[in-house]
C-alpha cells in the first residue's frame, strides 16, 4: 500500500495539469514544427521550387533561377527577377532564403521589387547563408534597397550593388555580416549596418558626402548607418573589431589561450566572429586555425623550416625550399591597408599546386658559375651579393644553361607562386611584408641599406624560411603583365601575350616601405636591366 501511494505521488503533478495547459503545450509543439519547416524554405516571388528545382514564376523576366536541394544551392544565371505588387508594404521579395544555403551569382543578375524588400534572408531567423560567384548582383526596391537580416551571412567575390529607386528614403539592413572580397556600390539610400559586421578585403564605393553614424535610441541599438552629410565617411568604414595582430581572435591585442578558446567555441557551436577566427585565411574555421594560434603562442615569430633541397654547381651551393600547394587570397588583402594600389585589386582566390622556390635570390656566385661573367653593378668582391643588371631575356638564358648543367627543370616563378611564397605559403601569419610587419626586420631598402645591396639571406626569413622577398633586389617573374579579375583561379600563369613582364619584391633603392609589401606589383620590358633587379629560381 505504501508503494502504491508513492507511485501516485509521482504521477499526480501531470494529472493536475489543466486542460488549457495541455492545449498550450500542443500549440507550442505545432509552433516548433512550423518553425523547423520554415527554415528549409526558399522561394522566388513567393513561388517554391518544383521537384526538379525550377520555379514556375512569371516574375522571372530572363535568365534562369534554379534550386539544388542536395547541395542547398540557389543559382542565378543572368537572371532578372522583377516582383510587382499593388500593396506597397508587401513583404514578398524576389528572392527569399532561410538558413544553410548558398546563393551563386553568374553574369549580371537583378532583383527588383515594388513592395517592401528586394531580397530577404528570412528576416531575423536566417543564418549560415553565403552569397558568392563571379557576377554582379543588383538589388533594388521602392521602399528598401536591400533587406538582409542574417545572423551569419558571408558575401564573397561578387559585385554587390544595393540601389534604391526613389532616392534617400530607403535603407538596407545588414546585421552580423562578413563581407569577404566584395565590391559594394552603396548609393541612393541609407544602408543600415548592424552590430558584428566585418569588412575584409573589400572595395567600397559611396557618395562623396556619405558617412557612418551609430543609431542608438530609446528603442534599442540599431547599429550603424551609412548616411549623408559633412562627416568623413572614410574614417569610419572599417567598423569591425578585427585585430591587426594575427591570431588575436578576441581583439584584445594579444595572442594567447583565450584566442584558442574562442576558436574552439566557434567550431563547436558556430557562435562568434568567424572572420577573425579564420586565422589561416582558408575561409573555414576549424582545427587548423587552432594549430596556427598554438604555434604562434609556442613559437613566437620564428619561422618553421620547410623541406629544402641543396644543389651544387661548380662548387657553388644553393637551396630550393618546398612550398606545399594550397589556396590563398592574392592581391590587396586587409593587412595591406591603404598602401594597396589599384593594380593589386580585386583581391581574388588562387589555388596552387606544390612547387619549390629559391631560398634566396640568385647570387653573383651562382650566376658566374653558370654564365662565366658577372653583369652586376655592385662588385665588391663579395659574390654572395644578389646578381643584378640582368634582363628577363638574360635570366632565361641563365636558366637554360643551369638546367643543362644540373639535369633539372628550373624556371622563373609565376606571379601567383611568388606571392604565395612571399606570404609564407600555408604557414602564413598574414604579415604586410614577407616575414614581418616590421619592414626593417626582413628587407634591405633605401632607409637601411647604405645605398648598396647586401649578401643574400642576411635578413630575417619568412614563415617558409625564404629570404629577401621584401627587399635587396626586385625579382623577375615569368608572367606577362595583366590586370587582376575577381574570378577564382587555379595555377594561373598570367596573360597569354603582352609586352612587359611582371617584377615582384622590394629593392634597395626604394625609400617607400609600401614598395616592399607582399602584394606590391611592378613590370618592365623584358630587355630592360636595372641595378636593383635580379631573379629567384622556381621548380
Amino acid at each position: 500500500m505504501e508503494s502504491h501511494d508513492e507511485e501516485l505521488s509521482i504521477i499526480s503533478p501531470i494529472n493536475q495539469l489543466e486542460q488549457n495547459d495541455m492545449k498550450k503545450l500542443f500549440l507550442l509543439f505545432l509552433s516548433l514544427v512550423a518553425t523547423l519547416t520554415a527554415v528549409a524554405e526558399i522561394s522566388v516571388c513567393g513561388v517554391f521550387p518544383d521537384d526538379k528545382g525550377n520555379f514556375d514564376c512569371p516574375f522571372i523576366k530572363s535568365g534562369t533561377v534554379t534550386w539544388n536541394e542536395s547541395s542547398r544551392t540557389l543559382t542565378l544565371d543572368n537572371a532578372i527577377v522583377e516582383y510587382s505588387s499593388e500593396t506597397p508594404y508587401d513583404y514578398i521579395s524576389p528572392i527569399r532564403v532561410t538558413e544553410n544555403a548558398t546563393i551563386v551569382i553568374h553574369g549580371e543578375c537583378r532583383l527588383r521589387s515594388t513592395g517592401f524588400v528586394a531580397m530577404s534572408l528570412d528576416g531575423y531567423d536566417s543564418k549560415n547563408v553565403t552569397i558568392q560567384g563571379d557576377g554582379r548582383l543588383v538589388i533594388s526596391s521602392i521602399l528598401r534597397g536591400i533587406f538582409l537580416v542574417c545572423t551569419r551571412l558571408t558575401i564573397r567575390d561578387i559585385t554587390l550593388d544595393a540601389a534604391n529607386s526613389v532616392g534617400n528614403n530607403g535603407d538596407g539592413v545588414l546585421c552580423a555580416l562578413t563581407f569577404d572580397h566584395v565590391k559594394a556600390d552603396i548609393h541612393g539610400g541609407v544602408a543600415r549596418i548592424g552590430e558584428g559586421i566585418t569588412l575584409r578585403n573589400c572595395a567600397i564605393t559611396y557618395p562623396a558626402d556619405a558617412y557612418i553614424v551609430h543609431d542608438e535610441s530609446e528603442y534599442g541599438d540599431y547599429g550603424y548607418y551609412i548616411a549623408y552629410g559633412d562627416e568623413n565617411f572614410a574614417d569610419h568604414i572599417i567598423i569591425s573589431r578585427e585585430s591587426d595582430v594575427v591570431g588575436d581572435v578576441n581583439g584584445d591585442g594579444e595572442v594567447n589561450i583565450a584566442d584558442v578558446n574562442v576558436v574552439i567555441g566557434i567550431i563547436l557551436d558556430g557562435h562568434g566572429d568567424e572572420a577573425a577566427a579564420d586565422v589561416n585565411g582558408d575561409r573555414e574555421v576549424n582545427i587548423a586555425d587552432v594549430n596556427v594560434i598554438i604555434n604562434i603562442i609556442l613559437g613566437g615569430d620564428e619561422p618553421t623550416p620547410s623541406a629544402t633541397e641543396t644543389i651544387t654547381v661548380k662548387g657553388v651551393s644553393f637551396k630550393m625550399v618546398k612550398v606545399d600547394g594550397g589556396t590563398f587570397t592574392m592581391g590587396a588583402t586587409v593587412e595591406q591597408g591603404s598602401d594597396a594600389q589599384d593594380n593589386e585589386k580585386p583581391a581574388h582566390q588562387v589555388t596552387l599546386s606544390s612547387f619549390s622556390i629559391g631560398e634566396t635570390e640568385v647570387s653573383q656566385a651562382l650566376w658566374v658559375a653558370v654564365m662565366g661573367t658577372n653583369p652586376s653593378f655592385f662588385k665588391t668582391g663579395d659574390l654572395n651579393l644578389p646578381v643584378e643588371m640582368v634582363t628577363w631575356d638574360a635570366c632565361q638564358e641563365f636558366i637554360t644553361k643551369l638546367n643543362q648543367m644540373t639535369g633539372k627543370q628550373f624556371r622563373l616563378p609565376t606571379e601567383a607562386e611568388w606571392e604565395f611564397a612571399a606570404r609564407g605559403g600555408n604557414k602564413s601569419k598574414r604579415y604586410k611584408y614577407s616575414g614581418s610587419n616590421n619592414v626593417d626586420e626582413v628587407a634591405w631598402y633605401w632607409m637601411n641599406c647604405g645605398s648598396i645591396t647586401h649578401a643574400v639571406g642576411s635578413k630575417k626569413a619568412n614563415e617558409l624560411g625564404v629570404y629577401d622577398m621584401s627587399g635587396n633586389v626586385q625579382e623577375w617573374c615569368n608572367d606577362f603583365w595583366g590586370d587582376y579579375t575577381a574570378a577564382a583561379q587555379t595555377n594561373p600563369t598570367g596573360p597569354a601575350s603582352g609586352v612587359a613582364r611582371v617584377i615582384r619584391g622590394g629593392f634597395w633603392s626604394t625609400s617607400d616601405p609600401a614598395s616592399c609589401r607582399v602584394s606590391y606589383r611592378d613590370a618592365d620590358y623584358p630587355f630592360y636591366l636595372d641595378g636593383a633587379r635580379g631573379l629567384r629560381l622556381a621548380q
